[in-house]
């Protein structure tokens, strides 16, 4: 399915049936690197169960044309234009990792009118960390630290991922990627060719993002779901953080699921999220 979303023509799985905006709706935004397939099983699951389905690909991902959406602020906005496009009053946001960022953004900027419940997948309402939140990515990445790692990247993209990947690999690599080497040339001739300055932009905007204030207020039903082996967060209490900002949330920990819970248990999450939507929408 394709639709147009501020002027752009945005593609859309519906879950192999018609949408229809008169049924409860349900709207998938991935994250980060994915795209609209990584909910395949979720849509069809759904669409089974008589609920309209919209997996959708953000700008500048999947089959969806660019310009990438450069800030968080964008995002919600543009996942405003969507809800409207296609005549939702009635929606269950689902947003995993940056997508769960851009449905906290939608709903501090355009509030829960058009919203039934909302579902977070692995993701902190902050992900940066400071003496008082410890709750970010991995528990100690402050926002000095990844902003200086983001401004870095603008002066010398180059030498940034390339200090970024020798420091995390052992010896064998670091041999291949050095300046002498077939990797190491073919690397950074690519890298010297990419425009990165959208992506920095939206990490940036990531960085400073801290929707902790919102979600005590949050007046519709919440559905978080955590992986016990998630790389961002594994070992943190976001479990207990969640209960006790929002005491109506339904929290859930998958033990064997990383960050992407919903792609490495898709039969739990499908039926998690049914039964949870079937008591709000």
């Amino acid at each position: 399915m394709k639709l147009k979303v501020d002027g752009r023509e945005v593609f859309a799985t519906t879950g192999g049936t018609d949408f229809d905006a008169a049924k409860p709706a349900v709207v998938f935004l991935h994250g980060a690197g994915f795209d609209r397939t990584a909910w395949r099983l979720q849509t069809r699951w759904f669409a089974h169960h008589g609920r309209s389905v919209l997996a959708v690909d953000f700008p500048a991902h999947g089959w969806s044309a660019g310009p990438m959406l450069a800030s968080v602020g964008a995002m919600a906005d543009w996942t405003a234009h969507l809800i409207a496009a296609a005549g939702l009053t009635n929606a269950a946001l689902v947003g995993h990792s940056m997508g769960a960022l851009a449905v906290l953004r939608y709903l501090q900027d355009h509030g829960t009118g058009r919203v039934a419940a909302v579902t977070l997948v692995d993701q902190s309402p902050r992900i940066v960390t400071d003496d008082s939140w410890r709750l970010g990515m991995f528990g100690g990445c402050s926002a000095p630290m990844l902003l200086g790692l983001i401004a870095g990247a603008r002066r010398n993209l180059v030498d940034t991922v390339l200090h970024e990947v020798e420091g995390a690999s052992g010896a064998w690599l670091r041999r291949r990627l050095a300046a002498d080497a077939a990797l190491g040339r073919q690397l950074r001739r690519w890298l010297g060719h990419v425009d990165v300055s959208a992506l920095l932009d939206l990490a940036e905007s990531l960085a400073l993002a801290d929707f902790r204030p919102l979600l005590p207020r949050l007046d519709v039903p919440l559905c978080v779901v955590l992986g016990a082996r998630s790389a961002h967060y594994r070992g943190l209490p976001l479990d207990a953080y969640y209960r006790e900002a929002v005491p109506h949330a339904t929290v859930s920990i998958y033990e064997r699921a990383g960050h992407s819970p919903h792609v490495s248990e898709p039969g739990r999450f499908a039926d998690q999220l049914l039964a949870f939507l079937e008591d709000h929408l």
